[in-house]
């Protein structure tokens, strides 16, 4: 199965917990957003640095300093944040445009099959906001787990 780097995974973690701690209007600071979210500081400090380059977080230093999403979170979507943490994802190098090492390169039907599972996983990051994840995530905190079978057995 496909899946996402850790990098990304925090990087959405730490989008939400922004997100969710936008109405208080105050700065977080990433020790907090840490905490919360079990992610190491050093590795969280590194991913709100490629948000804040790209214009999704602000930060601020010093005393009484932290960070805040900077839009709407309705307005951002796990596209962006993707981009800016890992750049175009492929699920197979040969979909790369600057890859060109593939023996079959162009001339593979596994490549076509990899390009339709690149844009519905690029569908679903464009059309999933900060916001329908804070949604989600605030509809999961609760006494009800939910397994990962559950959350699959969705799809079919």
């Amino acid at each position: 199965m496909l899946k996402v780097s850790q990098k990304l995974e925090y990087a959405m973690r730490a989008m939400i917990e922004l997100a969710q701690r936008r109405e208080e209007g105050t700065l977080v600071p990433a020790r907090q957003i840490a905490e919360r979210q079990q992610i190491p500081l050093r590795f969280l400090e590194q991913q709100l640095g490629a948000l804040s380059k790209a214009g999704l977080v602000e930060s601020f230093r010093g005393a009484g300093g932290g960070c805040r999403i900077a839009r709407d979170p309705v307005d951002i979507t796990v596209a962006e944040i993707a981009d800016a943490i890992e750049g175009q994802i492929y699920p197979v190098f040969c979909l790369e445009p600057s890859d060109h090492t593939c023996f079959a390169d162009s001339r593979c039907g596994l490549q076509g099959f990899w390009a339709d599972v690149a844009k519905a996983v690029q569908e679903v990051f464009d059309g999933t906001t900060v916001a329908d994840l804070a949604a989600r995530h605030r509809g999961t905190s609760g006494p009800v787990l939910v397994s990962p079978e559950q959350l699959l057995s969705r799809l079919s």
